[in-house]
């Protein structure tokens, strides 16, 4: 099985550090085979919006940077963890990227969710698991709740971590989760 780790190397705190190494031990003694990736926004350009995944080429970005290599790599994860920092309850402008980016992965059509909003359906019949964890110094509980919202709005399958000492905790909220692909859900 394989896992990917996705962090922001803009962030790389020395609480950034200890989850990092915590959550790559956690998934090698779980039996994965581990492929580590350190984003930076200087090596993803910002989607465009021009629908080029959708029409020129569909299921694949039209723009030639790391993105395309994320992407395939995302596909044949069984488990994504990505690591990103607590930016006033957000995650990081790289990992919003890396969300936006992820469009060709869906279809171009929409469903309604049940809460009313829109979202594309899957492209795919099975999707890897994906874990967010978010990490900060001195993080509010408002921005921490603020975080976990907005990551759940952008994807209806994702667990949502705050990551906080003792690491005890958050060994035990990974191992009561899901680490394995999902039926077409993103």
């Amino acid at each position: 099985m394989k896992a990917l780790l996705i962090s922001d190397q803009e962030y790389m705190t020395r609480t950034y550090q200890g989850l990092n190494d915590l959550t790559g031990k956690f998934l090698k003694q779980k039996g994965f085979e581990l492929e580590l990736m350190e984003l930076s926004a200087e090596n993803l350009t910002f989607c465009k919006g021009c629908f080029g995944c959708w029409i020129k080429k569909p299921g694949e970005c039209v723009i030639n940077d790391r993105m395309t290599q994320i992407n395939r790599s995302i596909m044949n994860s069984d488990v994504v963890i990505y690591l990103s920092p607590i930016i006033f309850g957000q995650f990081s402008p790289t990992f919003k990227n890396v969300i936006d980016r992820g469009l060709p992965n869906m279809l171009p059509f929409f469903e309604t969710r049940p809460d009313g909003s829109t979202m594309h359906p899957p492209r795919y019949d099975t999707y890897p698991g994906q874990i967010i964890i978010g990490y900060g110094e001195e993080t509010s509980e408002e921005d921490k709740q603020l975080f976990i919202d907005v990551t759940k709005k952008h994807r209806r399958s994702i667990e949502v971590l705050i990551y906080q000492e003792p690491t005890e905790n958050t060994i035990m909220a990974l191992n009561k989760m899901e680490l394995g692909r999902l039926g077409g859900l993103l």
